[in-house]
């Protein structure tokens, strides 16, 4: 019985031995696992530390991330299709300096002028009938106070103001046919010249005549955009473009404001494979014109912060992308995963801690002390 007792014993000391030391094995593995997931500080001997040129800045966060570039064209409406054509009103000779195309012109201005024969057989039948109307008119007046003196009889009187009525009539004829020939009104048309106005606020796009060219009514002078508002059009990859409800913008260099992607095509253009992005920003850039090309950066916002550092700060490592942080007096390499790239910066994802100031200077040198190689230059 006690051989019993002393064997169970035996066989239980040894199962708890066993146990703690599996236990031990455990947490040594786990500690070391969390030890890999961690980087080492690299070694620095304290001689070398004086001669250590390395920089460092701190490190900027940002939702917006740059995910592609492309050419974007500028448009008066998110359709590309803002532009109202100016037609000759007249048959006549083009006269004077014309408008050149890119040149900013304001609604109401003179473009230029034709010298129309049918304008002037106009203005002359106008300038008769309305002299006909002041002399009847002028009659009328004259009767009117006759025939209350009981001067003239009621007849004469009826016979003056059928006159004035008729003159009155003609006028309205002449005036329409003043109008027809492309006179807005009597007053701006003094002589055989017309003025050709501006019908919209815009920029010449298109000029199809040339100074001294003879038109006829109704032929294609000018084609003028409106600017009052401005779009950016840009075609990219399907794989390129923003979620359904991820905020994203575009920004050019030179442009004050970025305008924010308001429209996305559904459907891809089947001659290229893209789809077109269509932005509009809060102000028209001044230094776009519609019909003009630039080149853009398609910026989307990730549910994560990116860390924007100097492009100059990434290095290969272990055919990985890293970078070298510094964290209070030691410094970690980090690797990273890059996200977008705009303006020199680049964005990437990693294991970044608050606080962290990234190596932007003496690169070279940190990378051969990580790899055992003693201090090197940059």
């Amino acid at each position: 019985m006690n051989q019993h007792k002393h064997t169970s014993l035996t066989l239980m000391r040894t199962t708890a031995l066993a146990l703690l030391a599996i236990s031990a094995t455990v947490s040594t593995n786990s500690l070391a696992a969390a030890e890999a997931s961690s980087p080492t500080a690299i070694t620095i001997p304290d001689a070398m530390r004086p001669n250590l040129n390395v920089k460092t800045q701190p490190i900027e966060f940002s939702k917006q991330v740059p995910v592609t570039q492309g050419m974007v064209t500028i448009s008066a409406a998110s359709s590309n299709q803002a532009s109202m054509q100016v037609s000759a009103p007249a048959d006549g000779q083009v006269m004077g300096t014309l408008p050149q195309v890119g040149q900013a012109v304001q609604a109401g201005d003179i473009l230029f002028e034709i010298a129309s024969a049918q304008l002037g057989d106009a203005m002359a039948q106008w300038q008769m009938a309305k002299a006909k109307v002041t002399l009847a008119q002028q009659n009328l007046n004259r009767d009117t106070a006759l025939f209350k003196d009981g001067l003239i009889a009621k007849k004469r009187l009826e016979a003056t103001r059928g006159e004035a009525q008729m003159a009155s009539a003609e006028l309205k004829a002449a005036s329409a046919r003043l109008k027809a020939a492309g006179a807005d009104s009597s007053a701006q048309n003094g002589g055989i010249n017309l003025g050709v106005r501006a019908p919209i606020t815009g920029v010449i796009t298109q000029r199809m005549v040339m100074p001294g060219e003879r038109v006829t009514t109704g032929q294609s002078l000018f084609d003028i955009t409106a600017t009052q508002d401005q779009w950016w059009l840009l075609a990219i990859s399907p794989n390129k473009a923003p979620a359904a409800g991820q905020k994203a913008e575009l920004k050019i260099a030179g442009c004050p404001e970025s305008a924010s992607v308001q429209l996305m095509d559904l459907a891809v253009d089947p001659t290229n494979q893209l789809i077109t992005l269509r932005a509009r920003p809060n102000a028209p850039c001044a230094t776009l014109r519609p019909g003009q090309v630039s080149t853009a950066t398609l910026w989307v916002e990730q549910a994560k912060p990116a860390a924007s550092l100097p492009i100059s700060a990434l290095t290969e490592l272990d055919d990985n992308t890293h970078v070298f942080v510094q964290r209070g007096q030691n410094y970690f390499s980090i690797p990273v995963t890059r996200v977008g790239e705009a303006d020199g910066q680049a964005f990437v994802t990693g294991q970044f801690e608050p606080g962290d100031r990234v190596v932007s200077s003496g690169i070279s040198q940190l990378k051969a002390l990580s790899m055992g190689m003693g201090m090197g230059g940059e």
